[in-house]
């Protein structure tokens, strides 16, 4: 099983090498991951690396208890649909934390 809806893709939609391949096969769990990923997705999304820009001053919101799924709604959705970048907030969060005690 995959750990990321980027990973599946990457299995999916490798580099092009001009030469045709074969696609992979694809598991029952590996489809419904992909669907479920895709029904859930929004109008307006962030990309990682917009998420990246904002997630310090996300993180500093959220260790001051503020609502920042209200105040950054668009945030605080991709990071419950992305592994890599919850896995950074985490981080930055525990660090965060760590100077307040």
């Amino acid at each position: 099983m995959f750990q990321s809806f980027r990973e599946f893709l990457n299995k999916l939609f490798k580099p092009f090498t001009g030469k045709p391949e074969k696609m992979p096969p694809v598991s029952l769990a590996e489809a419904r991951m992909m669907a479920e990923m895709i029904a859930g997705t929004e109008e307006v999304e962030l990309t990682c690396d917009e998420v990246f820009e904002l997630l310090d001053q996300f993180t500093e919101m959220a260790v001051r208890g503020e609502d920042v799924a209200h105040l950054m709604p668009l945030v605080h959705r991709h990071l419950e649909m992305c592994p890599e970048c919850r896995e950074e907030y985490e981080t930055l969060r525990r660090i965060l934390e760590a100077k307040l005690i």
